[in-house]
């Protein structure tokens, strides 16, 4: 097991199984020393998060849903460079939060992701982010995330 996979156990939790695309597309692609993510929910071969923030999920609920997202997102990481050891640093994070017109609060939300990644790869966890609301997410997931990962050889 990795340090990283170790890291995700201290926490409780570990990475979902891989779920395929919904289209004929990458789930992650490596270019070099990048590895730029397609956007992913939090829906798991099993379950998903649902909901629009600021009408029936609560921060803690959009919060838990980026966490998992996270999780999820870095299975397909992981599928590309095959040992998430392999993460040298973490550039960007993007958040789309499905929520009302009324809401506001992005980036709390997206920071289930962000803290993530935080506590498993430390100051190299720490990127850019941009966070917005979106009407509709795909399978309604609470929040779709996508990134870009520096990663060795």
């Amino acid at each position: 097991m990795s340090r990283i996979e170790d890291k995700l156990a201290e926490l409780g939790l570990e990475l979902p199984e891989h779920v395929a695309p919904a289209g004929s597309y990458l789930v992650a692609y490596r270019a070099g020393d990048l590895v730029f993510t397609s956007a992913v929910g939090p829906r798991t071969n099993e379950s998903n998060i649902t909901g629009v923030m600021g009408k029936d999920c609560t921060l803690e609920d959009g919060y838990e849903a980026a966490r998992r997202t996270c999780l999820r997102m870095l299975t397909n990481v992981k599928s590309v460079v095959g040992d998430l050891d392999k993460v040298k640093h973490v550039v960007k994070v993007f958040g789309m939060v499905q929520a009302t017109a009324e809401f506001n609060q992005y980036a709390l939300v997206v920071n289930g992701c962000s803290d993530l990644l935080v506590e498993l790869f430390g100051e190299n966890g720490k990127h850019a982010r941009s966070s917005m609301g979106v009407t509709r997410n795909p399978f309604d997931g609470v929040v779709s995330i996508d990134a870009v990962f520096e990663v060795a050889d």
